[in-house]
C-alpha cells in the first residue's frame, strides 16, 4: 500500500497543509489565511488558537481535495515561522497572544541585555547577535515589564511547536528553530543555559530539543476527531521554515544560495562547518540537515513591503496587472529609491529603529514607478546579504529564487540584474511544505537520507534569468546610493524613534 506524507507549514500570513505522494510525484495542498495583530507601532502578534483552527481547516480541505485515505498518511512534519514566543500556563493555555518575529518591542531592552552579557558573552553562547523579534529578547522584555504574566509561565515554545503540541500533545522543539530563539548554542546543539540564567530567566520553562527527523509521537485523539487524521499517523519533529524551504529547493550542498522573498527575505546557504561573521551581521544556525549549518542574511520587510504598497497604499490586489505596469518602467524609475525598512532591519544594519524611505520623488513619478522601486529596494537589501557571504569566502556560484517573489518574472529579472548573476527560478511553488514532507519521510526511514530524498523529490529549476548588461550598469551605479540612504539617515531614524517613545 502506498504511503503518503503530510506537512504543516505555519507562515506569517497563512498556514498550509500539504500531502505528498512520492511514488507518483503528486502533491496536494490547501491554505488558510489569518491576520497580523498590531496593537501599537512596533508590535506584531498572532493568536495561537487561530493557528490551530486554521490548521484544522487546511487539513480537512487537503484530505477532501486529495481523496486520500487518512490511514495511508504515514507521518506529518512541520515547517514554521521562526523566532516568535508562545507562553503557556500550567493548564497549557496561552498567557498572551504569540509575539512573532516582526515584533520590535524588545528593542527597549537590548542595551540592558548587552550590558549584562557583553558582546563576547553573547557570541560565546549563541554565536549570533541578539536582535529584536527573537524569543530570548521578547521573553526578557516580558519578565521586565509584565512580571505577573511571566511568573505564570510554565512552558514556552516557538510558533510551529504550538501547532505541533496541539496535534500530538508533546512540547518539543528542534535544533533549527531553537537556534532562531537566540537562546541556543549552535556549536553544542543545546540551550545556552549560562546566557539564560545570566538574564535571570527560568531555564525549566524551555522545551526539550531534538533533531528535526525525530519521531516524537502520534496524532492525538482530539486532533484526529477535529481533522479526520488517523491516530496511527506519526508526528516527526520538523524545523524552521527557512531550512525547510532550502530542502524543498534541493539546497543541501555548499555553493547553492537561496534568494527567498516571502513576508521577510533571506539570502541563505548550507555550510558543513559553522561560519560566523565577525561583525555579527548574519545568522549562523544549526540546520535541519545533520552536521550542517545555515548561514543567512535576513531582511525583515521583503514581500510585506510590496504588499503594503500595492494593497494598503494603492488598494490593488491584481498582481498580474501590477507586474505588467512595472515591466514598462525603466530601472530605478528615473532616480527613485526605496528603503524597505518598514519595521527596522536585520542584515546588515541590525537596527530596529530604521524605517522605510522613498527618495527622489518628482511630479513625473507614477504608481508603477513607486511599485518598481519597492521591488528594487527589496533586492538591493538582499544584495547586502549576498555581498557579506562573498566577503566571508562562501561559495555563491548558483542562486535559486523562491517564495512569493519568485512568482513574478519582473522581480526575478530585477534579482538577476542587481545580483549580477544568473538566477534560477525554483521549480516548486511550495518549497517549505515539500521540505517538511521530505523530513517526515526521512524521519520514518522511507528515504535513507536527505540526499536520496531530494534527488527523487525535488525538480531542477527549468527557468533561468540572465543579467541584462544595460540594467546591470544602471543598478551598479545605484547600489552605493541605496546604501548611503541608510547611512545618512541613521541618526534621523533614532531621533524619530525617540520622538515617538515620548508620545506614547
Amino acid at each position: 500500500m502506498n504511503k503518503f506524507f503530510m506537512s504543516i507549514d505555519l507562515g506569517t500570513s497563512s498556514v498550509r497543509a500539504f500531502v505528498a505522494d512520492f511514488v507518483n510525484k503528486k502533491y496536494f495542498s490547501s491554505g488558510e489565511g489569518y491576520d497580523l495583530c498590531i496593537p501599537k507601532i512596533g508590535y506584531a502578534e498572532q493568536v495561537p488558537q487561530v493557528w490551530y483552527e486554521k490548521t484544522v481547516a487546511a487539513i480537512k480541505n487537503v484530505l477532501s481535495k486529495s481523496g486520500i485515505n487518512p490511514e495511508q498518511i504515514e507521518a506529518v512534519s512541520f515547517s514554521g515561522q521562526m523566532h516568535g514566543l508562545v507562553a503557556l500556563n500550567e493548564n497549557f493555555q496561552p498567557l498572551t497572544n504569540a509575539i512573532i518575529w516582526l515584533d520590535q518591542r524588545s528593542s527597549e531592552v537590548l542595551d540592558e541585555i548587552y550590558a549584562i552579557l557583553g558582546l563576547n558573552g553573547i557570541f560565546e553562547n549563541t554565536q549570533n547577535r541578539i536582535t529584536a523579534g527573537h524569543l530570548i529578547g521578547t521573553l526578557y522584555w516580558l519578565k521586565k515589564y509584565h512580571e505577573q504574566i511571566y511568573r505564570q509561565i510554565k512552558y514556552i515554545m516557538l510558533p510551529k511547536d504550538y501547532v505541533k503540541f496541539r496535534l500530538c500533545g508533546k512540547i518539543i522543539t528542534d535544533y533549527s528553530d531553537a537556534a532562531g530563539s537566540l537562546a541556543f548554542n549552535n556549536e553544542k546543539l543545546s540551550w545556552a543555559y549560562p546566557l539564560i540564567e545570566a538574564l535571570g530567566l527560568d531555564s525549566k520553562i524551555f522545551p526539550d530539543c531534538k533533531a528535526s527527523t525525530e519521531i516524537i509521537g502520534h496524532i492525538n485523539h482530539d486532533t484526529a476527531k477535529d481533522t479526520g487524521l488517523s491516530e496511527k499517523t506519526l508526528v516527526v519533529n520538523g524545523g524552521g521554515d527557512g531550512f525547510m524551504q532550502a530542502i524543498g529547493n534541493g539546497i543541501i550542498h555548499e555553493g547553492i544560495v537561496s534568494s527567498n522573498i516571502g513576508t521577510g527575505g533571506q539570502i541563505a546557504t548550507t555550510v558543513t562547518k559553522p561560519v560566523f561573521d565577525p561583525e555579527l551581521r548574519t545568522s549562523t544556525f544549526a540546520h535541519v540537515l545533520p552536521k550542517c549549518w545555515q548561514l543567512a542574511g535576513n531582511c525583515l520587510n521583503s514581500g510585506i513591503s510590496f504588499k503594503w504598497i500595492t494593497e494598503q497604499v494603492f488598494d490593488i490586489h491584481d498582481y498580474e496587472s501590477v507586474n505588467r505596469e512595472i515591466s514598462e518602467c525603466p530601472p530605478c524609475s528615473n532616480g527613485l529609491f526605496f528603503l524597505p525598512y518598514l519595521t527596522g532591519e536585520r542584515t546588515p544594519h541590525m537596527d530596529p529603529k530604521a524605517r522605510g524611505v522613498f527618495l527622489g520623488l518628482t511630479p513625473g513619478h507614477r504608481r508603477a514607478n513607486l511599485e518598481r522601486s519597492v521591488m528594487e529596494g527589496v533586492v538591493f537589501a538582499l544584495k547586502d546579504s549576498l555581498e557579506i557571504l562573498g566577503q566571508l569566502g562562501v561559495d555563491c556560484r548558483k542562486i535559486v529564487a523562491s517564495g512569493g517573489g519568485a512568482k513574478s518574472d519582473v522581480w526575478l529579472q530585477i534579482q538577476a540584474d542587481i545580483f549580477e548573476r544568473e538566477v534560477y527560478k525554483s521549480a516548486s511553488e511550495e518549497q517549505a511544505s515539500l521540505g517538511a514532507a521530505i523530513t517526515a519521510a526521512v524521519g520514518t526511514g522511507y528515504f535513507e537520507n536527505f540526499e536520496t530524498a531530494c534527488e527523487h523529490c525535488v525538480s531542477q529549476p527549468q527557468k533561468v534569468f540572465y543579467p541584462r548588461a544595460e540594467n546591470v550598469e544602471i543598478y551598479h551605479r545605484a547600489y552605493p546610493i541605496f546604501r548611503d540612504i541608510y547611512t545618512k539617515n541613521r541618526v534621523i531614524f533614532a531621533q524619530i524613534a525617540s520622538m515617538l517613545s515620548k508620545l506614547d
